[in-house]
């Protein structure tokens, strides 16, 4: 595998020079042969010419790119650099995949057709355009088949200009993915993400806002403010997006995977912050801080790791971040892997991306490097790059004070870490002695509800037990099904006030004792109304008794309108009515009870709950599950 290096400050230069390309190309013995392509201040109407003249001087070579930032050099000045790689073994797939905003499924889906016929795939570059779309996602939905290979590239940068934003592969694409797959048994690939950022300060809670259309992710609040209030609180500035400059030093950060992943806001509005990568609601996120030293040892150090690899082609994507925050000592990131590999690669982009057994996704202040190289011999593992001996800034002297600052940060944030762990661990301890008391005296008074019934005694534990089992398989967290058996539990606190008369009559019950039943959901409510800590209760108390259809009470509610912890519950209820002997009749036939629930689908139940109890009842071939 060989790569060479070219980069021309005008589009004519670059045209100019593709005879000299396909000279070089020609003088290099090769089965494929890939060009890399990186625009700034390029038109649509100027690259749409250049790839005009590539398919006359440079037929069957396969191309992919993007429109980038430039932050070296002088960044008033256009840009086109055309980077060749040309393979022994490897094969280059280039896979076009037009897509909107809310169709990256749908996208990943035609990917993976694609790659399913790919023996030997090794690496993805990857190079999304349109800040709507929800690139973190697409590169998940990959994962779930092949999450060992690495994907790596950057996000087309927006432009207020839409013609200006554009991923490039054998054509230009506005709104999409392009993606070149590297296919080779004897291919071997090395991807590095290198930080250099710490983490400073306590990790704080956040609330996120609704998809937004820029980027992937709006946060709305963090610790209970406004999110933009953050830097108004801690760095006393005003950031309304024009002064990111300001920010540059103290990236947000969240911890995923053991993964330390830095975020900058891309806009605010209305006191939100807009973010280019996912961050999730059940995240916490806190300030981070570097030194130039630490930026720099971070990618020295990731220099010698590929320099062990021995790469024939060396690929790096770094963020304008790194290079705002360094200035003019910039280029000594990218001239670490130069000293050993001259034709290397790079770019910047609107956010790195780095994706590898689920780690990583859309990335800010990042340093993505990728090393390649065509070999027999058995693949070296990632982990042996990591025991090289460490450079690390050692102070002389006069001390700097970006050093004694960055050396005091990490001291204290450990010391209040340590604290804060010490903290919501007590937190913990005291909540689950909370729950445990809790569910004490719920199921206490359960066991009250089911003695008022001699036939049905252990009724409320047991749809408790179907319920839990319906919405853990529909998917329900650890708390929320600890909610749902709270709420199961308790479901029939209403007939308290039921005379045992009534509850226990062999007979037929008139009009108005099934009048007196009927009551029982809202008189429940109303008992458990006063819980303020469990407020949920309240739920399966009054509607379990409501039907999909409408037709059931308090209060007639239909489909979706039902909550949906009362829709399980109502499944379980019948369940366990039909399975049990009752005053006026003994326990159903298994087959009599599968028939019931599933004619109730779409009338008395939720169709989708109706099918998860079917599925334990076909699953239950010994009919024990009813005891």
């Amino acid at each position: 595998m060989r790569q060479h290096q070219f980069q021309f400050e005008s589009l004519g230069a670059a045209i100019g020079h593709l005879r000299h390309i396909r000279e070089t190309l020609d003088a290099t013995p090769h089965k494929d042969a890939l060009l890399n392509i990186f625009t700034s201040g390029i038109s649509v109407q100027e690259v749409e010419t250049l790839l005009a003249e590539l398919d006359k001087q440079l037929p069957g070579v396969k191309r992919v790119g993007v429109a980038g930032y430039k932050f070296y050099g002088d960044a008033g000045k256009p840009l086109v650099a055309l980077n060749v790689l040309a393979s022994s073994c490897t094969e280059f797939h280039i896979l076009r995949l037009p897509c909107e905003p809310g169709g990256e499924r749908l996208a990943a889906a035609r990917f993976l057709d694609a790659l399913d016929g790919m023996r030997h795939a090794k690496a993805i570059a990857l190079f999304p355009v349109n800040p709507g779309l929800d690139v973190t996602d697409f590169l998940h939905a990959i994962s779930e088949r092949y999450e060992e290979i690495p994907v790596f590239g950057t996000v087309a940068r927006p432009s207020d200009a839409q013609n200006d934003s554009f991923a490039i592969g054998q054509t230009l694409l506005s709104c999409g993915f392009v993606a070149a797959v590297y296919v080779g048994e004897a291919l071997q690939v090395y991807m590095d993400y290198i930080l250099g950022w710490n983490p400073i300060g306590r990790e704080m809670s956040i609330t996120l806002g609704e998809r937004p259309t820029l980027g992937e992710s709006v946060v709305s609040r963090i610790d209970g403010r406004p999110a933009v209030d953050i830097y108004k609180k801690y760095l006393g500035i005003e950031w309304d997006g024009d002064t990111i400059e300001n920010v540059w030093m103290f990236p947000l950060m969240i911890k995923r995977n053991t993964v330390n992943i830095c975020y900058i806001p891309v806009a605010s509005k209305d006191g939100n912050l807009y973010f280019s990568g996912t961050i999730y609601d059940n995240e916490k996120i806190r300030f981070s801080y570097c030194t130039r030293e630490e930026i720099l040892d971070a990618s020295f150090n990731g220099s010698e790791r590929m320099t062990i690899f021995s790469p024939d082609a060396v690929f790096l994507v770094l963020c304008g971040n790194r290079v705002g925050f360094l200035q003019d000592e910039a280029h000594l990131e990218w001239d670490y892997y130069r000293n050993n590999h001259q034709e290397l690669a790079y770019c910047h982009g609107y956010g790195e991306i780095s994706f590898q057994n689920r780690k990583g996704g859309v990335l800010n202040s990042a340093f993505v490097a990728v090393g390649m190289r065509e070999g027999s011999d058995s693949p070296k593992q990632t982990a042996r790059y990591s025991i090289i001996p460490q450079k690390k800034f050692t102070p002389t002297g006069k001390i700097p004070l970006s050093y004694l600052v960055s050396h005091f940060f990490h001291e204290m944030t450990n010391e209040l870490t340590h604290f804060q762990k010490h903290l919501e661990s007590e937190v913990e301890r005291k909540t689950q002695e909370n729950v445990s008391l809790s569910l004490h005296v719920v199921q206490a008074l359960a066991q009250a509800i089911d003695a008022k019934d001699t036939y049905t005694n252990g009724h409320s534990s047991r749809v408790a037990k179907y319920s839990v089992e319906i919405a853990r398989r529909a998917g329900y967290t650890k708390t929320q099904l600890n909610e749902m058996y709270m709420m199961s539990l308790l479901h029939d606190v209403g007939k308290i006030g039921v005379p045992d008369e009534i509850i226990n009559k062999p007979a037929k019950l008139t009009d108005a004792e099934y009048a007196i039943i009927k009551k029982h959901p809202a008189v429940g409510a109303e008992i458990l109304h006063g819980i303020k800590e469990m407020p949920k209760l309240v739920t399966g108390a009054r509607w379990h008794h409501e039907r999909y259809d409408g037709k059931g009470y308090p209060d007639g509610l239909k489909g979706k309108n039902i909550p949906e912890e009362a829709r399980i519950i109502a499944v379980a209820d019948a369940y366990d009515a039909m399975t049990s002997n009752r005053s006026y009749r003994k326990e159903l036939s298994q087959a009599v009870v599968r028939g019931e629930v599933e004619k109730g689908k779409g009338t008395q139940f939720d169709p989708n709950f109706a099918d998860i109890m079917i599925s334990m009842i076909d699953e239950d071939t010994e009919y024990t599950m009813k005891e």
